[in-house]
């Protein structure tokens, strides 16, 4: 996650420590950089106030700071302090300046034997030093492997456990990241340290290949390698796949222990790379931290070490954070801090994870703020009311709904204004099923505006309205399953699981029905008299004239986005990260662009977002990189890896695109060649929602909407 300056609302003080920048956030609150009364940095970690009135959220948070002040020893990171029962609740550790071995990798490229040697024989210790306490991590993985200039450390021991713990398993819960998961624990059985030794072996082949030894795509299917396949380890040294293969073992009985594995990994001959800087002996084994970590890694991270912020970071023009619980003390002088974030990135480290720090790669070091206007600029911002959410944007409107009070609010795109205010018509459920009752309700929910309607359900019922004015219009019978219809001229096509129906919009008569074979997704395109939708790999085409299928088609994967018709091509994603193009009047397919070849890495399989085509190119995001296509036959044009570990979403505005991703940044490419233009946080809430239209980009959090105009 990447950091952001701090702003009005982020508390001055914790304890005792001064907060000098917002570091990340994750599912318990946000990370901070803080200094200690005497100059110290940490990383202070302050749990979100609406988990302090859940118990179980609160004891969850003390056995984690139990926990982790249980561990010691040098690859690890020390807790310096915390208040786990107070409010706030929160927890400092040590802050560590580095690189994750994550994004090492992807920066700086794949580890020599030597230094693949040497980090194992680091995280064995680390190990080691968790394993003494009867503790299990149970989530080792790149990104929880922070390297600092003096060595790494093994972070993140939010979800660690007593190694007779069974209540995680007793639950069938299955925690922990596909690829590093040990096949017992998928199994619903006992993972303890043989456990953690599985994930070690895991991350040392990432190390020395790139790439997890199980492949990428859908977890399920990592997953699926990881219980019943061999890892392909043919990108290691014969030496080390060895020592790997047998980390690996299915059976947790046939691994290796920590002891082993420092015994045979712990005594690394120097980086081969001229720019290694040597030094002396840390710990195990023979382990020489700066003298076997490759030379690009150890002068990224000695050059972040030299750059921690030592007074609060604020945006150009806020005022200091306040806090509700504290006071700042007095300050002289300006900052002495950048504050444009940009490329160059530091670790901090926090118990339940790696925080980014992220600086000017190139910034002039003075007090000067920052000249250049700010690429996201504030159109306008109002406070919803209490239960009000963004339920719907079009063109040219923001639709808010208040299920509750049963009122639809239509806002104008480009100032906020209200266009029109309705309480709605909702359907009374007093004498229907349980079912309707008690799950569906007397609430409303939006489902689609299309073809100038403006479409939501309520118990039994679909109902629209005049989208320009709110005017209701009519309500159709259709079961409690508030489908979302695609209006295309004289029909409005609502599809569900196995089949659609299609109604007049202008009376909600209904005209036709068709159903499939099997289950179907809810997502439909229609165009050129015909309707598209998927199935789970299978693409099927409905001819609207005809009302028969008129082709079929099936993936090597399953379909995870919309559909999108361009140019006589149905556009789509799958599951492994792959980007199809199908015929749209034939179903033969054009062409696909899959993880084969050198512009593709198998390893960035999460999943695929809804492809985006302009000026004839197809532009399309699979989590790990963005890339640009030829529509007419597939040629790869240029392909981008985000600073961001997942892309969100992504979007074509005249010759820029413009990306989301998951630590809140939107960034600006040039549309032609890929190039970075600018990046910008504007989601970096963890409770915030994002949307984004055209140049227009939305932000719900803390009961205000916000919309803001991206530079193109």
């Amino acid at each position: 996650m990447a950091s952001v300056p701090l702003t009005a609302g982020d508390p001055v003080r914790v304890g005792r420590y001064l907060l000098l920048a917002r570091l990340g956030q994750g599912g318990m609150g946000r990370v901070y950089l803080g200094r200690s009364p005497g100059g110290r940095a940490v990383a202070v970690k302050v749990v979100r106030e609406a988990l302090l009135r859940d118990e179980g959220s609160r004891r969850r948070f003390v056995r984690e700071v139990e926990a982790a002040r249980q561990v010691t020893g040098f690859f690890t990171a020390a807790v310096v302090d915390a208040d786990p029962v107070g409010d706030p609740a929160w927890l400092a550790t040590e802050y560590i300046p580095g690189l994750s071995l994550q994004e090492a990798v992807a920066r700086h490229g794949v580890w020599g034997e030597p230094a693949v040697r040497g980090l194992g024989a680091a995280l064995a210790e680390a190990l080691a030093a968790v394993h003494a306490e009867d503790l299990v991590h149970r989530d080792l993985k790149p990104s929880n492997v922070l390297l600092a200039p003096d060595g790494p450390r093994v972070i993140d021991f939010g979800i660690s456990a007593a190694a007779d713990d069974t209540a995680l398993t007793e639950t069938g819960m299955v925690i922990g990241t596909p690829g590093f998961i040990p096949p017992e624990q998928l199994r619903h059985q006992r993972s303890g340290p043989a456990g953690d030794v599985f994930a070690l072996g895991a991350v040392l082949a990432y190390a020395a290949a790139g790439s997890g030894p199980f492949g990428g795509g859908a977890s399920h299917a990592v997953n699926y390698r990881v219980v019943h396949q061999d890892p392909d380890l043919r990108g290691l040294p014969p030496a080390l796949a060895e020592v790997v293969a047998r980390c690996l073992a299915k059976d947790p009985e046939e691994r290796p222990t920590v002891q082993w594995l420092l015994d045979a990994l712990g005594h690394p001959e120097p980086a081969a790379d001229d720019h290694a800087v040597r030094g002396g002996p840390v710990r195990g084994g023979d382990v020489t931290a700066a003298g076997w970590m490759p030379g690009p890694v150890v002068d990224s991270a000695t050059r972040l070490q030299a750059e921690v912020p030592t007074e609060p970071v604020l945006r150009a023009g806020d005022d200091a954070p306040e806090s509700p619980h504290t006071t700042a003390p007095p300050r002289s002088g300006r900052r002495r801090l950048r504050t444009v974030l940009a490329a160059a990135t530091a670790l901090a480290v926090v118990v339940t994870g790696a925080v980014i720090w992220q600086v000017a790669a190139n910034e002039e070091k003075d007090d000067s703020p920052p000249t250049a206007p700010r690429n996201v600029e504030e159109l306008w911002s109002r406070p919803l009311d209490e239960g009000q959410t963004v339920a719907m944007t079009a063109s040219r409107a923001v639709y808010l709904a208040n299920e509750g009070r049963h009122e639809i609010t239509a806002l104008s795109l480009a100032d906020g204004s209200e266009l029109w205010d309705r309480r709605v018509e909702i359907s009374g459920i007093s004498g229907e099923s349980d079912y309707v009752r008690n799950t569906v309700g007397d609430g409303i929910e939006v489902t689609a505006v299309s073809g100038g309607l403006l479409y939501y359900g309520s118990g039994q019922y679909l109902y629209a309205l005049d989208a320009d004015d709110g005017a209701p219009l009519w309500k159709h019978m259709d079961d409690s399953f508030h489908p979302s219809p695609v209006a295309v001229g004289d029909a409005a096509y609502a599809h569900m699981n196995a089949f659609f129906y299609v109604l007049d919009p202008r009376t909600g008569f209904e005209l036709w029905k068709h159903s499939f074979d099997g289950l179907t997704s809810d997502d439909v395109t229609v165009t050129g008299g015909a309707l598209l939708t998927h199935g789970e790999k299978k693409l099927i085409a409905v001819d609207t004239r005809t009302r028969k299928e008129t082709w079929t088609y099936e993936a090597d994967s399953e379909v995870e986005t919309g559909l999108v018709v361009a140019g006589g091509k149905v556009y789509f994603g799958t599951t492994d990260g792959a980007l199809y193009a199908v015929d749209a009047a034939s179903g033969e397919e054009a062409w696909r662009g899959t993880f084969e070849g050198e512009l593709w890495d198998g390893r960035l399989g999460g999943g695929a977002g809804e492809p985006e085509v302009a000026d004839g190119n197809v532009y399309f995001e699979n989590d790990g990189y963005v890339s640009a296509f030829a529509a007419d036959d597939g040629r790869v044009l240029w392909r981008n890896k985000p600073k961001a570990e997942e892309v969100r979403s992504l979007t074509v505005v005249d010759d820029t695109l413009l990306v989301h991703d998951s630590e809140g940044y939107l960034s600006a490419l040039d549309a032609r060649s890929g190039k970075s233009r600018w990046r910008e946080p504007v989601d970096v809430d963890e409770d915030s929602d994002f949307g984004i239209v055209g140049d227009t980009v939305l932000v719900e959090v803390a009961g205000r909407l916000t919309a803001y105009r991206a530079a193109t």
